[in-house]
């Protein structure tokens, strides 16, 4: 089976041109030396924190299909990492920020595809019949947890971001949706369902054991870890409505975070994991609001007729990237943790969507 398009890179954004070296003589040495050092920190500060690495990865609609591109935080340098004519979706960042997974139906059938942004390469992490898709970066960035239909049903599987040891980690007739990894590694959350209708609540699974927990009983479903691994906040429709609840890890002390007369999804962790960004129609159209983790402090970020969504945040927790259809068609815009400085990043008729940071 062919590989996919390898992508082409534009060298001037891969680093200045090398200067000439000069010698050092005598009394100078150490000076020199010295002004070198520091100017090697300044560079390696800049590298952590600067625009270099401080940047979003993003999925753009065209005539020829969806396309993965990324650029700096602040709309520079943007780059197209695929350009195959298929639909390549769902961009995740592995945690170390080397890796980006993807979804890519290039090859005929959709397969979970890996570029390395360190050298450049795409490779099919997936290559057999079947529809490959939830891709789930493990927290370590060594696998990538994924649900495929290659048996003839769905189930869980994991694989290693090249591509080796797969294993099966569900083997029954529900039909998982994976929703998370905790932060240690050691669970995958799932809901079950039959015949796509959601049933049997959130379930976790030790993907290198044997151990089962049954979280929750109810209409559950998009569980995600508190970075710390202490808490669990999922989507569920017990109530009625959609809210965004709250348990602790072996699913006791279960609580609602949001109860209003509207729908709240697309919930993120914030990196401290004191408080969760999500969406909310509870105002009459699609708006992004940030709350503490009990469920005060509700602050409304986004004021317009449009729909925001998608709201992710940065690795420090300063900003959030989101996407508006404020002009027509889908855009990213970057914000402050409070609402505020809302720049937009792109700027063109395509649908821009599912920012990661």
């Amino acid at each position: 089976m062919p590989g996919p398009t390898k992508p082409v890179y534009d060298a001037t954004t891969n680093g200045a041109p090398g200067r000439a070296r000069h010698p050092w003589h005598g009394p100078r040495r150490l000076p020199i030396l010295a002004i070198g050092l520091l100017v090697l920190l300044l560079l390696v500060v800049w590298g952590c924190g600067g625009s270099g690495s401080d940047q979003i990865v993003f999925v753009s609609t065209s005539v020829d299909g969806e396309d993965i591109v990324v650029m700096d935080a602040n709309g520079e340098n943007v780059e197209r990492l695929t350009n195959n004519g298929a639909s390549n979706r769902q961009p995740q960042w592995s945690a170390d920020k080397r890796y980006i997974a993807y979804l890519s139906d290039e090859t005929g059938d959709t397969e979970i595809n890996r570029i390395d942004m360190g050298e450049g390469d795409i490779i099919n992490v997936t290559s057999s019949l079947g529809t490959d898709s939830q891709h789930l970066w493990s927290p370590d960035s060594q696998r990538i947890a994924f649900v495929s239909d290659r048996s003839g049903i769905h189930e869980i599987y994991m694989i290693e971001a090249n591509g080796a040891n797969l294993m099966q980690v569900t083997s029954d007739e529900t039909q998982p949706n994976l929703t998370g990894w905790s932060p240690d590694g050691e669970w995958l959350a799932f809901t079950e369902s039959v015949d796509g209708v959601q049933e049997g609540g959130i379930v976790a699974r030790n993907p290198d054991g044997v151990n089962i927990r049954k979280l929750t009983d109810s209409m559950d479903t998009q569980a995600a870890w508190s970075p710390d691994g202490k808490l669990i906040a999922f989507l569920s429709e017990r109530e009625g409505g959609l809210d965004i609840y709250l348990m602790n890890e072996d699913g006791t002390e279960q609580r609602a975070l949001t109860k209003d007369n509207g729908r709240n999804w697309q919930f993120r962790w914030s990196p401290d994991g004191r408080r969760l960004v999500f969406v909310s129609d509870r105002d009459g159209n699609n708006e992004i609001y940030t709350m503490n983790i009990d469920g005060s402090d509700v602050r409304r970020l986004t004021y317009n007729e449009a729909e925001d969504a998608q709201p992710v945040w940065s690795r420090d927790g300063r900003r959030i990237a989101f996407v508006s259809y404020l002009y027509g068609t889908g855009e990213i815009f970057v914000m402050d943790a409070d609402g505020s400085a809302q720049v937009r990043l792109t700027n063109n008729n395509t649908d821009d969507t599912d920012p990661d940071w």
